[in-house]
């Protein structure tokens, strides 16, 4: 009778996750920019004082030329407008939230960065995790850059390959493909 073949599941390294990162920010690139199209709120610059005495009546907006001619020592004193509902500062917030706890608490298990490495998080039973394990996993990122990023480069020599976010969330990201073990046969 044939011996079913064993297989392990390897843990994602630190430079399969680099990959995958490198994949989601372009990803999150492209739908930072269909928001900023939509809902980048307008910006006039005016020049002079914001109202009243020494107020100049030049506004323009920030993709216009600057009129260089008005002979005023006000000019160098520039007042940003922002009109803006604070949406597409909210949005700009949110996405990478959304994007990244909505994708790894899904059945995926996975961002598209990490379904293109084949990788996938999940918890340290290997089950999949939750929206809220899922928001502690990307907030705890946070953490990371505060170590001037060393918190993630712990990826690279923790025994299950995990990264400070994945400490504390309990998670690990593992490779979805299971590889064969390699027998080692000496040679004589």
């Amino acid at each position: 009778m044939p011996v079913p073949e064993a297989r392990a599941w390897v843990f994602a390294g630190f430079w399969w996750r680099v990959l995958a990162y490198l994949i989601d920010v372009i990803a999150l690139g492209m739908l930072h920019r269909f928001i900023a199209l939509a809902f980048t709120p307008a910006v006039t610059i005016t020049y002079g004082g914001a109202s009243g005495e020494g107020a100049s009546d030049i506004a323009w907006r920030t993709t216009q030329a600057a009129d260089f001619s008005v002979s005023s020592p006000m000019i160098l004193m520039p007042h940003v407008h922002w009109h803006g509902s604070g949406v597409y500062e909210s949005l700009s917030f949110l996405l990478p939230a959304l994007y990244y706890i909505l994708f790894e608490a899904s059945a995926l298990r996975a961002t598209p960065g990490k379904l293109a490495c084949r990788m996938r998080v999940t918890d340290l039973h290997g089950r999949r995790i939750g929206l809220l394990r899922a928001g502690v996993r990307y907030f705890a990122k946070f953490l990371s850059l505060l170590t001037l990023g060393v918190g993630f480069l712990m990826a690279g020599w923790t025994l299950r390959k995990q990264a400070l976010h994945d400490l504390i969330a309990e998670t690990v990201v593992i490779r979805s493909r299971p590889t064969p073990p390699v027998l080692f046969t000496p040679s004589s």
